[in-house]
């Protein structure tokens, strides 16, 4: 399955790792991705498609704010 990161959510994401003070290194840990994924998820000009599980962490990592 793939699905599309876009630019809000990228922002989003951008967002709460500066809110948190992460590093690109935690970020990727608390995401359990490469940090390689994290890296494009953070500096590919938006929307561009990204696995399935890329999209679900996103997604579950920006949920747990709500």
């Amino acid at each position: 399955m793939q699905a599309i990161i876009t630019e809000q959510q990228q922002v989003a994401l951008i967002k709460k790792q500066a809110v948190n003070r992460l590093t690109r290194s935690q970020l990727a840990t608390n995401l359990n991705l490469a940090r390689s994924t994290v890296k494009d998820v953070l500096d590919k000009q938006a929307p561009f498609v990204v696995s399935g599980k890329t999209f679900t962490a996103v997604n579950n990592y920006l949920l747990e704010d709500l």
